[in-house]
């Protein structure tokens, strides 16, 4: 009966080596396309969510104008964005009140599919408000090709590693100890603190072996490219979150910062026993100006009335536009209750110029004023704003009984 012939030291360092390298290969590649996979699936879904925030906040106006041409308008460079499929505008009765879809979204495949339906399996949603109440709301669907491109690079990276890989292990299996073991290591170190700290800063060593090197290289490139997606969707959380704070035609901040600063302008009062104001401000004859100059002649008026409340108030105030020819202000302490004729005054001082047109015609717009103090006339937010609007309201009316007065003597 003749014995097995027992394996010599070389096949079993090359058995070793291949099963070593396999085995690291496939950790690193599974750890990096899962890591980036979920990594690029959560920036992808809150981009979305950023998307719908800044969708519902450019169309209100248009909806609540019932403007159809102008709802699309504000959509249409949002449905552009990568990772965007469609945004659907629904209306209080749920009819749809606008659809726009990405043409340059991708053709569904199984890793597309399965990207959406991980992911993207319900749309971003956010509410459209005015003046508190929910006129509409926004739908935003994800595209899946987004994630399933970067799936399909990590694959034929972590392809052409296993590959490289495994050429080397059959012509170093003698140098398996010094010369691959140890950067295989730093591989599945790096990938481990890629997966786990979500760090994407750190390379592996450098190796001996042109075959682990080679590796190595690609295995950084995927990190590289990894990092770069990573930095590029963080640079467009960015610019999204500033836009969902933000009024794009004015600049100033919109109702959601303006809120915001009010209650940690609340959380200092209550603790400090201080007095802050809420100004309300609207525009006296700014229909007019739409209506005889056009919407640009209004978007250069609410543009020039923003940058003159900025320049009057101080630099520990807050000027919002919330909606329209609507601005909301707030006088952070100290602020004393007799100043509120020296605000009103300041205010009625900066709109006494007349504005430039883009014409080059000039037109007066006036602002009328209500203010609301801290603690005397509300201790909320909704308390203060309606004595604010309250009082707008009453200043518009007496203004107009002045008017009609005036116009009585004169005739």
């Amino acid at each position: 009966m003749s014995l097995k012939p027992l394996p010599t030291l070389r096949q079993e360092l090359t058995r070793a080596q291949l099963r070593v390298t396999a085995f690291a290969v496939i950790f690193t590649a599974l750890t990096v396309l899962i890591a980036g996979f979920a990594t690029i699936g959560i920036y992808a879904r809150t981009n979305l969510r950023l998307i719908a925030q800044t969708a519902s906040y450019s169309v209100a106006p248009a909806v609540v104008f019932n403007d159809a041409v102008a709802e699309r308008d504000s959509l249409a460079p949002l449905v552009a964005a990568p990772g965007v499929a469609s945004i659907q505008l629904v209306g209080r009765d749920g009819k749809t009140l606008a659809l726009l879809r990405n043409r340059r979204a991708g053709q569904a495949g199984t890793i597309a599919t399965l990207s959406e339906r991980l992911f993207f399996a319900t749309p971003s949603s956010a509410p459209v408000l005015h003046q508190g109440r929910r006129i509409a709301t926004v739908l935003v669907r994800g595209d899946g090709q987004v994630v399933a491109s970067y799936v399909l690079t990590a694959l034929a990276g972590a392809a052409l590693c296993f590959l490289l890989a495994l050429a080397g292990s059959m012509l170093l299996a003698r140098r398996l100890q010094l010369h691959i073991i140890r950067p295989l290591r730093s591989i599945a170190s790096v990938a481990h603190a890629v997966r786990r700290d979500r760090v994407f800063d750190q390379r592996a060593e450098p190796a001996s072996i042109d075959e682990v090197e080679g590796l190595r290289t690609d295995f950084n490139a995927l990190i590289g490219e990894l990092e770069v997606w990573e930095s590029s969707l963080r640079s467009e959380n960015e610019v999204l979150a500033y836009k969902a704070m933000h009024d794009q035609l004015t600049g100033l901040p919109n109702r959601a910062q303006f809120e915001l600063r009010f209650a940690e302008l609340l959380k200092q009062a209550h603790s400090q026993g201080e007095c802050f104001a809420l100004v309300y401000a609207d525009g006296d004859g700014f229909k007019s100006v739409n209506d005889l100059h056009g919407h640009a002649a209004g978007d250069a008026v609410l543009a020039e009335i923003a940058r003159r409340l900025r320049v009057a108030l101080r630099s520990t105030d807050l000027v919002a536009r919330i909606g329209g020819d609507e601005f909301a202000m707030l006088l952070g302490p100290p602020f004393d209750p007799e100043s509120i004729a020296h605000v009103e005054g300041v205010i009625d001082g900066i709109m006494r110029d007349p504005i430039a047109l883009p014409s080059g015609q000039l037109v007066h717009v006036g602002l009328s004023v209500g203010i609301a103090l801290f603690p005397d006339h509300g201790r909320d937010f909704h308390e203060l704003l309606h004595r604010a609007d309250t009082g707008m309201y009453a200043t518009k009316a007496g203004a107009r009984r002045k008017d009609k007065k005036e116009s009585k003597e004169v005739g």
